[in-house]
C-alpha cells in the first residue's frame, strides 16, 4: 500500500567520522571525498516533495534555509528519500565558507549530498558505501546550484588520473577546502555512531567548544565582547574544563549577534570545574554552558591542555553542549 504523498520519512541519525590521527589512509579498500565546510544535515523528502532538513542533534533547519525546500523537484519521480549531506554557504568564487552561514549574508546556499539512506520503499543502511554512492549518482538535481551530488573517488579512479590520495589532499588545499574524508568501500551506514569506517583528515585543526563566559573588549571593541571563554567536557568525569579563550576572527555583525544571544545566558559563577587564570577571569561575564561554537587553533599545549593561537569560526547550532569533549590533539 503506497504511503501518503505528504508523509515525510522518519529521521535517521547521521553517521560520524573518526579522526585518522594524522595518517592519510591509502589503498584499494578506500574511497575519498572532500570535507565540506558547513552544517551537517539530513534531508528527508516526502513523495510530494515536502522537505524537512534536520541537524545531527535534530534541530530543524527547514525554515532557516527555505530555498532548499522542494529543491529536488521531479528528480525523485515521486519517491520518498532520505539523504545525508552538508548545508554550505558559497562565496563569490563558489567555495564553501563557514563564516557566511553565521549572519546569512551568503552569496548562495546549497545542499551537498554525499549519501543516500532511503529511496522509495528501500532503505540502504546495510548496503555497502560504494553501492549507496552509485544509487546517489542516479539522482539528477534540476538545479545544481541548490542541490549538488558531491564527487567521490576510488583509489583506482585517482590512479587513472595520475593522482594519489596525497595528491587529492593537495587539490583540497589549493581549493581552500577543509580536507578529506576517507571511507571504506564496503562499509555499511551506522546511524548516530562514530565509526572507523569513515576517517576524517583535516588540513587545519578545528574543534567545537562550549561557551562558558566572555570578557569585555577594550579600545575599538569597548562596550562589546573582547574574548570568549571556552570549555569542553572531560570524557571521563563529564566536568566542563577550561580550554582557553578566543578574541579574533569576529566581524562586527557576529559580535552584535553573540551579545544578543549570550545576555540571557548570564549567571553569577563560573561554569568551569577548574580555575580560570585570574587575568582571564577578570571582569568576566559567566554563562550557562549551553551554547556551542567552533574555533580553529594551532596547537593544544601539553600539560594544561589549552588551545593556542585560536580564531573564531562561528556558532554550531547543530551541536549540543553535552556532546562536546576535550580535543585529543
Amino acid at each position: 500500500m503506497p504511503e501518503p504523498a505528504d508523509r515525510v520519512p522518519a529521521a535517521i541519525e547521521p553517521m560520524l567520522a573518526t579522526p585518522d590521527g594524522g595518517t592519510l589512509r591509502a589503498g584499494p579498500a578506500y574511497a575519498y571525498e572532500f570535507k565540506w565546510d558547513g552544517y551537517r544535515a539530513i534531508m528527508r523528502i516526502a513523495p510530494d516533495g515536502t522537505t524537512v532538513l534536520t541537524s545531527r542533534n535534530d534541530n530543524d533547519f527547514t525554515t532557516r534555509f527555505p530555498q532548499l525546500s522542494g529543491a529536488l523537484g521531479e528528480a525523485l519521480g515521486g519517491r520518498a528519500a532520505v539523504l545525508d549531506g552538508e548545508i554550505v554557504a558559497l562565496d563569490e568564487h563558489g567555495r564553501p565558507d563557514f563564516g557566511l552561514l553565521q549572519n546569512r549574508s551568503w552569496h548562495a546556499v546549497a545542499y551537498f549530498a554525499f549519501d543516500v539512506l532511503r529511496l522509495g520503499g528501500e532503505t540502504f543502511l546495510d548496503a555497502p558505501y560504494e553501492e549507496r554512492r552509485e544509487i546517489l549518482s542516479g539522482i539528477e538535481p534540476p538545479d545544481r546550484q541548490l542541490v549538488a551530488i558531491t564527487p567521490w573517488y576510488r583509489h583506482g579512479d585517482l590512479a587513472e588520473q595520475g593522482l594519489t590520495p596525497a595528491g587529492l589532499l593537495d587539490v583540497a588545499r589549493k581549493m581552500m577546502l577543509e580536507g578529506l574524508v576517507v571511507k571504506a568501500r564496503t562499509s555499511r551506514y551506522h546511524p548516530g555512531r562514530r565509526s572507523p569506517d569513515w576517517l576524517k583528515h583535516p588540513l587545519v585543526h578545528t574543534t567545537e567548544v562550549v561557551l562558558g563566559g566572555w570578557r569585555p573588549g577594550q579600545g575599538r571593541r569597548e562596550g562589546t565582547i573582547g574574548a570568549l571563554l571556552l570549555g569542553a567536557h572531560d570524557p571521563e568525569s563529564g566536568d566542563l574544563r577550561y580550554l582557553g579563550d578566543v578574541g579574533t576572527g569576529f566581524t562586527d555583525a557576529m559580535l552584535q549577534d553573540l551579545q544578543a544571544r549570550l545576555t540571557p545566558l548570564e549567571r553569577r559563577t563560573s561554569p568551569f570545574a577548574d580555575a580560570v587564570p585570574r587575568d582571564r577571569a577578570r571582569g568576566a561575564h559567566w554563562l550557562e554552558p549551553e551554547m556551542v561554537g567552533e574555533v580553529v587553533y594551532r596547537r593544544l599545549t601539553p600539560g594544561d591542555g589549552r588551545l593556542r593561537h585560536t580564531a573564531w569560526r562561528g556558532l554550531r547550532p547543530d551541536r549540543k553542549a553535552v556532546e562536546i569533549e576535550v580535543p585529543s590533539h
